[in-house]
């Protein structure tokens, strides 16, 4: 009996769902930049070096930028960060909605 070779075929498409994106500093990056300083007391880094977020999905829509806490245990099964931290932030968040909706 003699068995002839199969013959596969297969193929692959790729779809991106979210495409990146940049946002370059301007009014909104002012404004939360400006809420952080007078809020936490620090000077935000403006940079692309984090990884990506949900923010790709809207960005065509509306000015987009991430900002929040940052720590070694990020995105890792023991996350955490600080009672005070976080307390801050959410003035911070209060500062930038407040002075958006001046504005």
């Amino acid at each position: 009996m003699r068995r002839s070779a199969a013959t596969a075929r297969s193929s692959c498409q790729a779809e991106v769902s979210g495409r990146s994106f940049y946002t370059p500093p301007g009014p909104l990056s002012e404004l939360v930049a400006g809420a952080v300083r007078d809020v936490a007391g620090v000077e935000p880094e403006l940079s692309t070096t984090g990884g990506t977020s949900d923010a790709r999905f809207i960005r065509s829509y509306c000015p987009v930028l991430e900002f929040g806490l940052v720590g070694e245990t990020m995105h890792k099964v023991d996350e955490k960060s600080a009672v005070a931290d976080l307390r801050t932030l959410a003035r911070v968040y209060e500062t930038v909605l407040d002075r958006y909706f001046a504005a």
